[in-house]
């Protein structure tokens, strides 16, 4: 039985990630392995015995203070693990730590002003490596794509992803200070013509299906609607996808001067989810929210080539998203059916397109 309690108490004390272990943890286990035939007033005596001898192997402390103890039980409330080899890592981590801090040549003009208010390995070993280049940097440094820069300075081409906005060490060093520049995942696009004044000012119209993007590059040739067309590639409903889709869309916009940009994807719950994460990104970084492209959302929902859904989407079914992406008359278009059907995109051929938008503009005309 005492092998058993001090096999017990010895692998509750190495499960426990604090130091400090609660006696209720040790007898709830100790009991679980106990003889049903003993008793609770002799575990309690045992399990005292082989605290005593694992204090006196080091193992553990027992607290001095009278208050720290069970006067019923006899037992102490907790014990303190001694876990050497893991103070002595961490005792030989703070050594490291301030060594690298105080005994690195920290370049003058940038470097030097924080480098050794850095808390973290992490942050100090990323930081001797920005050191190293900056040290080193030729004074006419050709910019270049961060992820060439990164792969240069930490033989990681990804390590400056998570930097592309704000700098690393709070902002203290940008990419521009590393000769780099954030050069963002390009999204596949059919500009109406290379010819920038006959496209200064219209919009781009975003679509996220690839035969959707073909129909609607067809009817933009004879509508001459859009700036581009842009295929979305299957947009992914997550922050970081929805923030390297805009970043996509601000690349096309410089390269073709479009003012703008109107969105049209299916109408399901994932559809209007992508376009909502990505004007939430676009809002953090002061840009102009996408806007829905109505005519085209109305053509799909009159068409009606809808199809069921499966069960899960009713998950992710947000009636207020779709109210607030699509506008009240849609969204109650929509609502009627959703989320039991769905209306692909595909539900418009590039002729349905050219009508569509060719309406939509009479109309805008007669309302001037």
């Amino acid at each position: 039985m005492d092998r058993v309690l001090r096999e017990t108490v010895i692998n509750t004390l190495t499960s426990c990630k604090g130091k400090r272990v609660e006696m209720v943890s040790i007898l709830a286990t100790v009991r679980l392995k106990a003889a049903a035939s003993i008793s609770d007033f002799e575990i309690q005596q045992r399990l005292l015995a082989v605290l005593k001898t694992l204090e006196e192997e080091n193992r553990l402390r027992l607290p001095k203070a009278r208050h720290c103890w069970d006067l019923q039980t006899g037992l102490p409330r907790y014990v303190t693990a001694q876990r050497h080899y893991a103070d002595a890592v961490r005792r030989q981590r703070r050594q490291d730590i301030d060594a690298l801090r105080h005994q690195t040549a920290w370049e003058p003009t940038q470097m030097a002003a924080f480098a050794q208010t850095l808390k973290t390995m992490a942050e100090l070993e990323r930081a001797v490596k920005v050191n190293h280049y900056l040290l080193r940097r030729e004074p006419e440094a050709t910019m270049i794509p961060h992820r060439e820069r990164a792969l240069r300075i930490f033989d990681d081409e990804k390590a400056l992803d998570g930097y592309t906005r704000k700098g690393l060490f709070g902002g203290r060093i940008t990419l521009a200070d590393l000769d780099c520049f954030y050069c963002p995942e390009p999204l596949p696009f059919r500009a109406l013509s290379m010819d920038k004044r006959e496209i200064a000012g219209k919009p781009l119209l975003v679509v996220e299906n690839a035969n959707t993007y073909w129909s609607c590059c067809q009817a933009n040739a004879s509508v001459k609607h859009f700036a581009a067309v842009v295929y979305g590639q299957g947009f992914k409903v997550t922050a970081g996808a929805a923030e390297r889709a805009s970043d996509g869309l601000v690349d096309i916009e410089a390269q073709l001067g479009s003012s703008g940009i109107v969105y049209f994807g299916d109408l399901d719950p994932a559809g209007i989810a992508i376009p909502a994460a990505i004007n939430t990104s676009r809002r953090v970084n002061d840009m102009k929210p996408l806007v829905a492209e109505y005519a085209l959302y109305r053509a799909l929902l009159e068409k009606d080539l809808s199809v069921s859904h499966g069960k899960a989407v009713k998950q992710t079914h947000d009636p207020e998203l779709a109210r607030q992406w699509l506008g009240g008359e849609l969204a109650g278009i929509y609502l009627q059916g959703a989320p039991d059907v769905r209306w692909p995109q595909e539900g418009l051929t590039a002729a349905d397109i050219v009508v569509t938008l060719n309406e939509s503009m009479k109309s805008h005309i007669q309302q001037q």
